[in-house]
């Protein structure tokens, strides 16, 4: 069932609470026309958010969601108005996809969509998208893949190396027991070669221990970072 309390409200109330949530939240808010691929309405949020202007916005005119949408999410945008179409289960759904600013740089949006019109057959004609900028989410949990995956690789190198240091040292006291006496400069090359060992492995102990901290610094900031 509807709620119609907020319905009920005094219209001078409804007016603050809807300039309120279009002008004074942190989100982006538009409504789009499916037919015409243009935006009847942004507010001012979508505008500081990817840095035009609203005039310059209006500049785009049709086809705006060709321009601004990253090449390779326009065509998963394109199945996402399909999934729109033939799916008339459901009035809200959720997409992600880049945007682009005016800088030249991209911004990763959430978009939950909420479709408001429907021709007599089911195809939407106008949505309303409630959009929130998940770019710093988005690279930090980049970055922590791209630890995941440096972890992954200095714990193949270390196992390695310790595996070859380990037998090396073993070689080197089994060669040292076969002998009866060990000379002086037999000594010398047994303490210099573990010297040597030792180094090898303290390295690879330290760099494993180097990649476990940032793949932790990584993992704080993804978990700190708000939806």
């Amino acid at each position: 069932m509807e709620n119609t309390k907020f319905f009920n409200l005094d219209t001078n109330i409804k007016s603050k609470i809807m300039k309120h949530v279009l002008y004074n939240m942190p989100m982006v808010i538009y409504l789009f026309d499916i037919h015409q691929r243009r935006n009847l309405f942004t507010n001012e949020q979508y505008h500081k958010v990817i840095g035009y202007t609203t005039e310059e916005f209006d500049a785009l005119e049709k086809d705006c969601l060709k321009k601004l949408i990253h090449p390779d999410d326009f065509g998963g945008l394109k199945r996402f108005y399909k999934e729109l179409a033939y799916n008339s289960d459901t009035d809200f759904f959720v997409h992600i996809n880049r945007c682009l600013c005016k800088n030249g740089t991209f911004k990763w949006f959430k978009n939950c969509i909420i479709i408001l019109e429907r021709e007599k057959s089911g195809v939407p004609l106008t949505v309303l998208g409630i959009a929130f900028d998940i770019t710093a989410q988005v690279e930090t949990r980049q970055k922590l893949f791209n630890q995941i995956y440096n972890i992954e690789k200095v714990s193949f190198k270390l196992s390695h190396e310790l595996r070859h240091e380990h037998s090396k040292i073993l070689s080197i006291l089994n060669i040292s027991k076969e002998k009866d006496m060990i000379e002086i400069g037999d000594l010398q090359w047994l303490s210099n070669t573990l010297h040597t060992s030792a180094e090898s492995i303290d390295k690879s102990i330290y760099d494993i221990s180097e990649q476990l901290h940032l793949i932790k610094t990584e993992f704080i900031s993804l978990n700190s970072t708000q939806l």
